[in-house]
């Protein structure tokens, strides 16, 4: 399990890659299996996940699968942070609705939670 440390690292090995960031899948994977620690590696996860996603076409599968798992964590603050985090990008990219991903299904239970964000900010 990465650490808060390591996830950091590892976004910033990806935000700077600019253009080549998809040549660094190691980084990605990282920040993947960041789903895995406590909560603070949770939400650092939770937030990049979704903003590297479109580079990873490979490791859409896990990287669904990540962001759904902290959709559905027992935390709360965390399953709301992710599933806030997650609608944001879906507007960047159409590869998070396409087909029959199952983050579709959370759209009606965010859109109640939506009610909630200015108390939360």
């Amino acid at each position: 399990m990465p650490t808060v440390e390591e996830l950091y690292r590892n976004y910033g090995i990806l935000a700077d890659a600019t253009e080549q960031v998809g040549q660094h899948k190691d980084a990605y994977q990282v920040i993947l299996d960041g789903v895995k620690g406590g909560t603070k590696e949770k939400r650092l996860a939770a937030q990049f996940i979704p903003k590297f996603f479109k580079h990873f076409p490979e490791l859409a599968d896990s990287a669904i699968n990540a962001q759904l798992d902290l959709c559905e964590d027992e935390d709360v603050s965390t399953s709301f942070f992710s599933i806030v985090m997650s609608l944001i990008y879906l507007n960047s990219t159409t590869h998070w609705i396409a087909g029959d991903v199952p983050l579709k299904g959370l759209l009606p239970s965010a859109k109640n939670l939506m009610f909630f964000i200015p108390l939360y900010v």
